[in-house]
C-alpha cells in the first residue's frame, strides 16, 4: 500500500513538468508550418522541427513502420502547454534538468556535450567508464537504477526524472516505468546502419539537453574528418580482403553486407568477404562455413572482450581453430579489446577515429604519424 501511494504521488509530481498523451498521437504538427526543420543527412530515425516557443522532435518507428511516429515537444513558452499536450506524445520543459540513462553510450552523448551534470540515474554503472558518473554513484548524487532491461521503478520514482532514455526493444520492458508516470524516450541510434548515421544522433541528444547548436557543430566536424579519411581510402587501388567476428557458443556471428560494420569496411578501403550478403544485421554461421570462405582472407578484424592483454598466443588458446586462418598465420590481425578500449561505449560518436584506425592498420603510409585509439594491428606474440 505504501509503495502504491509513493508511486501515485510521484506520478502527480512528474506530470507537473511533463505530459504523456494517453490517447495516441493525433498529429505531428497539427497543420502548423515550422520556422525551420533539421532533416538528418545520414540518420533515418528522427528529425527536428522548430516552432516559435517550442521544438518538436519526430521519432520514426524503430522497426520501419512508416505509419508510426512519436513526437516530443520541448517547450519554453508555457502558454502553449494545452495545445502541445493535445498534439504530442510527450511534452517536456526545455532544456531537461535531470534524466536517467540506460546505456553507457547515452552517457557518452552527455559527456560530448559537457552535460553529464544532468544525469541523475544510470543502469549497470559497472560498464560506464565516465569518471563523473562513477564519482556521482559514490557520493549518491547519481543513482544506480539496476538492470537496463528491468530498471528499479521505485528508485526512479524517488529520483523524479524529466525522462528516462532507453534503446528500443521489440518487447516492451518498460510498462511499469510508464505506469509510474516517467516518460520513456527511445534513442534508436544502434539501429542505424551507417557510421555517420549513428553519430548524428548526437543532434537528437543535443536538442533534448538544450545543446542543439553545439551538437550540430560537433557532428559537422566529425563528418568532415570522416569524409576526408574516406576520400583517402578511396584512392587505394588494391583493396585487401577482410573478415571479422569470432565463435560464440558454437556460432560465428559476422555482419551482413548492408550493416554498420560492413559500411565501415567499405569506407576504409577493405574488400569485405560478405559484402554481397543482404541485411543490416548479423549472419549466424558455423565454423566450416567461415573457414571455407575466410581461410585465405588477407586481414581478420577482431572485436573481443578479453580479460587480459591480447596476443597471438592468447588468441590461439581461446580456440585452436583460430590458427587455421592465413590472417592469423601471417600476423595480419586488427584487434580491439572492448574491455579496455571502450569501443562500444565511445566509438559510436567517434566514427572518424574508428575509420582512421582501420585505414592505418593496413595502410599506415596514408596517415603518417597517426596514433590509433580503438583498433590496432596486433604485434604481441605471447
Amino acid at each position: 500500500m505504501i509503495r502504491f501511494l509513493t508511486i501515485a504521488f510521484a506520478f502527480v509530481v512528474i506530470l507537473g513538468a511533463c505530459q504523456t498523451k494517453q490517447g495516441g498521437k493525433i498529429s505531428a504538427n497539427s497543420g502548423l508550418t515550422p520556422d525551420s526543420t533539421y532533416i538528418p543527412k545520414y540518420a533515418r530515425g528522427f528529425e527536428v522541427k522548430y516552432f516559435k516557443g517550442y521544438r518538436q522532435i519526430v521519432l520514426n518507428d524503430p522497426w520501419g513502420d512508416t505509419t508510426k511516429t512519436e513526437t516530443i515537444a520541448l517547450y519554453s513558452d508555457t502558454t502553449l502547454l494545452e495545445k502541445l499536450r493535445a498534439d504530442n506524445d510527450y511534452v517536456l520543459k526545455a532544456p531537461a534538468q535531470k534524466w536517467i540513462a540506460l546505456s553507457s553510450t547515452m552517457v557518452n552523448y552527455a559527456e560530448q556535450l559537457k552535460m553529464e551534470n544532468t544525469i541523475v540515474g544510470v543502469a549497470e554503472p559497472q560498464y560506464i567508464s565516465n569518471q563523473f558518473i562513477q564519482d556521482g554513484i559514490k557520493k549518491g548524487s547519481i543513482r544506480n537504477v539496476g538492470m537496463a532491461v528491468s530498471p528499479d521503478v521505485e528508485v526512479m520514482v524517488d529520483i523524479e526524472p524529466d525522462f528516462m532514455m532507453v534503446s528500443p526493444f521489440k518487447d516492451n520492458h518498460f510498462a511499469a516505468v510508464v505506469s509510474a508516470g516517467i516518460p520513456v524516450i527511445t534513442n534508436s541510434d544502434y539501429l542505424e546502419y551507417t557510421p555517420l548515421g549513428r553519430a548524428e544522433w548526437l543532434v537528437f541528444m543535443g536538442e533534448m539537453l538544450g545543446k542543439g547548436y553545439e551538437a550540430k557543430d560537433r557532428f559537422a566536424k566529425v563528418e568532415k574528418a570522416y569524409l576526408e579519411i574516406k576520400q583517402k581510402a578511396a584512392k587505394i587501388k588494391n583493396k585487401p580482403s577482410v573478415f571479422t567476428g569470432h565463435i560464440y557458443q558454437g556460432i560465428w556471428y559476422t555482419p551482413a553486407g548492408e550493416s554498420y560494420m560492413a559500411n565501415f569496411f567499405k569506407d576504409a578501403g577493405f574488400n569485405y568477404i560478405y559484402k554481397e550478403s543482404k541485411g543490416t544485421g548479423s549472419l549466424s554461421l558455423d565454423y566450416e562455413t567461415i573457414i571455407e570462405k575466410a581461410e585465405k582472407t588477407d586481414y581478420w578484424l577482431l572485436i573481443i572482450n578479453f580479460p587480459g592483454e591480447l596476443s597471438y598466443s592468447e588468441i590461439s588458446k581461446i580456440d585452436k581453430r583460430y590458427t587455421d586462418f592465413d590472417a592469423f598465420k601471417n600476423r595480419k590481425m586488427i584487434v580491439t579489446n572492448s574491455s579496455t578500449s571502450r569501443y562500444f561505449e565511445k566509438g559510436v560518436l567517434e566514427p572518424d577515429i574508428v575509420l582512421s584506425d582501420m585505414v592505418y592498420a593496413f595502410n599506415p603510409q596514408l596517415l603518417t604519424g597517426y596514433q590509433p585509439k580503438y583498433f590496432n594491428r596486433l604485434t604481441k606474440e605471447k
